[in-house]
């Protein structure tokens, strides 16, 4: 029993963890930087794509640093993201197979992370249903 609640607290970790890089993310700048001369002069946009469209949107260059680190730490970031959520497929596999959880459960406990909610308190219910 105490190795499968570690599978259940180890699950918990990562739906908090998966969640606070998706908050991290929501709240950085989406993009790259474009530097473009015109008439001599230089000008960096900040551009990213909605759609088919491309957007661009002035950045001065009083901010470009720190958009520029913003656009970094947001890719590292969504780097991070991509292994935690691999991490978490093998965990949730792992905790269905033993029967504690059912995948639907944990996506209740994935939307219950992403809402700021005790993800831990609710599995320890679930678990000792």
């Amino acid at each position: 029993m105490n190795k499968n609640l570690r599978q259940v607290e180890a699950l918990v970790d990562l739906l908090e963890e998966f969640a606070q890089i998706q908050k991290n993310i929501e709240a950085l700048p989406v993009g790259y930087i474009s530097v473009k001369q015109i008439s001599g002069h230089t000008y960096c946009y900040r551009q990213w794509r909605e759609g088919d469209k491309i957007i661009s949107e002035y950045v001065p260059e009083a901010k470009l640093n720190g958009v520029k680190r913003k656009i970094a730490v947001r890719k590292e970031n969504e780097a991070h993201l991509k292994e935690v959520k691999k991490d978490l497929v093998k965990v949730t596999k792992q905790v269905v197979k033993a029967g504690l959880l059912s995948e639907e459960e944990v996506e209740e406990l994935k939307a219950a992370a992403l809402a700021d909610e005790d993800v831990y308190s609710l599995a320890q219910d679930k678990v000792n249903k």
